[in-house]
């Protein structure tokens, strides 16, 4: 467990320069990875990324696949949401949204199976407003020395994906912990929520205060079918970016403070904590950070 101040990280991350230097010790981890993935790919040309809501998943992939594309290797990166089972109106209500069961995971078998043995597959796709998946018309065959990524949240969890054959897997989260305040830390999932507020905002319309609305539950499943499947990884990255909460901090401690009065109970705990953390450092201007950095995947290319 890593525990950073975040007036260290303040005076630490003062220009272009320095942010970049932190983009380049992330990737630099995961080209460390693509590396040892180019190793073993006869034996295992699948790789399962796994990590809960916010760690980063989607952004990771890409590069890993941009990497093995740089090595002449080609990569296809695939989402397990396309996986999801069609659901009904009644379903909606009731099936636990968080939970593996969503995913049509003999469909799943079927397709891991095939692409391991160099079959064509049609790629199924998920329709959030209807709830329903259909046919892609997307056709895909695994040539020999190709590599296959599956990422999601569930990658890891044997009752949504049991196959150990042919895949290597790895497991992403912010696992730092930041220190403020008289002794206080706040934990990785806050800094996740961070994130996913950033990124709800811009790409699915909702505000800070909606998306928290969700927190509960999500990390119940986070907890429940994500985290135990760690130990399952062959590889384990913490995905905390060192500047990331100076580049949160104006934006969101605005938008939580206009919203607080909205908020009761546990909601408003974590909405007074969050403000009390924000609250404990100046912020820094968002153009400092690079198109590249991984936290563009939840604050866009423009703030």
């Amino acid at each position: 467990m890593k525990i950073l101040g975040v007036n260290d990280i303040y005076n630490k991350y003062t220009s272009i320069d320095d942010f970049e230097l932190e983009d380049e010790r992330y990737w630099g981890q995961i080209r460390k990875i693509a590396d040892n993935i180019v190793e073993e790919k006869d034996e295992k040309p699948i790789l399962l990324l796994s990590g809960p809501s916010g760690s980063g998943k989607t952004t990771t992939a890409k590069r890993i696949e941009r990497f093995l594309d740089e090595k002449g290797i080609e990569t296809h990166t695939i989402s397990l949401d396309c996986y999801f089972s069609s659901l009904t109106p009644e379903l909606v209500k009731t099936v636990d949204l968080e939970s593996p069961e969503r995913l049509d995971k003999d469909l799943l078998a079927e397709h891991i199976y095939k692409l391991l043995n160099c079959e064509e597959i049609e790629l199924p796709e998920f329709d959030f407003l209807t709830t329903t998946q259909i046919k892609s018309g997307v056709k895909l065959s695994r040539k020999p020395n190709e590599i296959i990524i599956f990422e999601g949240i569930h990658a890891l969890n044997p009752s949504a994906v049991n196959v150990d054959h042919g895949t290597a897997k790895m497991y992403i989260s912010v696992r730092s912990r930041l220190s403020y305040g008289e002794g206080k830390i706040l934990h990785p999932r806050f800094i996740r929520l961070l994130r996913r507020m950033s990124r709800d905002m811009r790409y699915r319309g909702r505000t800070p205060v909606q998306t928290l609305s969700f927190f509960k539950d999500v990390e119940k499943g986070v907890d429940n079918f994500v985290s135990p499947y760690k130990i399952y990884a062959d590889y384990s990255i913490d995905t905390f970016i060192g500047y990331e909460p100076l580049i949160y901090r104006d934006e969101m401690l605005l938008k939580l403070t206009e919203e607080r009065d909205l908020t009761g109970g546990y909601e408003r705990e974590v909405v007074d904590m969050l403000i009390e953390f924000l609250n404990s450092f100046e912020g820094r201007n968002p153009n400092l950070v690079s198109k590249d950095s991984l936290i563009r995947e939840f604050i866009g290319e423009k703030i």
